[in-house]
């Protein structure tokens, strides 16, 4: 088959043109246009595995879970995510357990939930007595169940540091909004101290002037909801593991 010059460049020059395409990246606050970026690798679309967030290593293993009711009607219930990271300071790794919990059903094509996302999670290692905890929950009312967004408010409890946490549908240099978070907001006493993206691989950023207990605290919440599979973007294929 021969194929005409112009043809040829032209495909060429296409296939340049989505070399270049990058990923739509989330809009930051102000407060977070000089921050410390922490790229993370090494999840990729595993079930398991080993991961890089600067100069921490770690370990994760999630699962999603899928309910045969009878064909076609399938249910899924959510899943577990587990982390543990090194290097950071005290005594051991710091760890976190947690559940995710979305009631959805689908139909054939149709697809409907009975209830909102809800994550949990315990975590373990930190560096003051008390109970460390991470949650978040998915808004089923107001503007963003109107607009059958995915919209999540929760928090962090770490340390002795409490940071709200929610989600983030805005697109930099654009107003569109995803329905599904491009990323997730932290903040502490109504300000901001942190972000992660998780379009594509997840990407940290922390306030250069919080203090260290606070930067931690950021870093696993990060982590967590870089890492965990979120039943809004799961297929319902995955197997339970």
């Amino acid at each position: 088959m021969k194929i005409h010059a112009r043809s040829g460049l032209l495909a060429l020059a296409a296939l340049a043109g989505c070399a270049t395409v990058q990923p739509a990246r989330m809009a930051l606050p102000a407060a977070l246009s000089d921050t410390e970026t922490v790229p993370v690798s090494g999840v990729g679309g595993n079930r398991r595995g080993t991961f890089r967030a600067g100069p921490y290593t770690g370990t994760f293993a999630r699962s999603d879970t899928r309910l045969a009711l009878f064909d076609p009607l399938y249910e899924r219930r959510g899943g577990r995510t587990t982390i543990s990271v090194e290097g950071l300071a005290g005594e051991g790794p710091q760890t976190a357990d947690c559940s995710v919990r979305e009631r959805t059903v689908t139909l054939g094509i149709i697809s409907f939930r009975p209830g909102p996302m809800a994550l949990g999670c315990d975590l373990g290692g930190g560096t003051q007595p008390g109970p460390d905890l991470l949650e978040l929950q998915e808004a089923a009312e107001g503007l963003g169940g109107m607009m059958m967004r995915h919209e999540r408010r929760g928090r962090i409890v770490m340390n002795g540091r409490t940071l709200q946490i929610r989600s983030v549908h805005r697109l930099a240099g654009s107003p569109i909004e995803s329905g599904t978070p491009i990323g997730y907001l932290f903040e502490q006493d109504g300000q901001p101290v942190g972000a992660v993206e998780v379009n594509g691989a997840p990407e940290i950023r922390m306030s250069r002037t919080a203090d260290s207990d606070t930067r931690r605290a950021v870093l696993i919440g990060a982590l967590v909801l870089g890492v965990f599979w979120d039943p809004a973007e799961s297929p319902l294929g995955r197997e339970a593991g």
